[in-house]
């Protein structure tokens, strides 16, 4: 399986030219070095876990891919949130600019690899759609 998709690349490169612009282009908004360290941390932990659970894929025994996406879920969240966490107790204050951002950065993530999983799992899903 590969590491990661080219789409995987173009996403965050496009939500780090986006958080570029705005940290550049807006006066009030100044963003510290960290949220752009939060989001290669989380394209790192969503990758991670996508080909962690990508290798059960081709497996007989779907249950084992079931618990693996089960796990991968909660790990993402854990791992999400501990960054958060330690970037807190690291600079002593709470960003509200870096907060804001990080989340965003999580729930896009999720979106994009809901509509992933959605791809590949029901490829002609808008077929159906159509014929009812």
């Amino acid at each position: 399986m590969k590491f990661a998709s080219y789409r995987n690349y173009a996403f965050v490169a496009m939500m780090s030219m986006a958080t570029y612009m705005a940290d550049m282009f807006s006066p009030k908004v100044n963003l510290p070095t960290y949220t752009y360290i939060g989001l290669v941390y989380l394209f790192l932990v969503f990758t991670f876990l996508k080909v962690w659970v990508g290798r059960t894929e081709g497996l007989d025994n779907k249950n084992k891919w079931i618990r693996r996406s089960m796990i991968a879920s909660m790990l993402r969240m854990v791992m999400a949130l501990l960054f958060i966490v330690i970037t807190f107790i690291n600079t002593g204050k709470a960003d509200i600019p870096f907060t804001v951002l990080y989340c965003v950065y999580f729930v896009l993530f999720l979106l994009f690899e809901i509509s992933e999983k959605r791809i590949n799992l029901r490829p002609d899903s808008s077929d159906q759609s159509n014929s009812q």
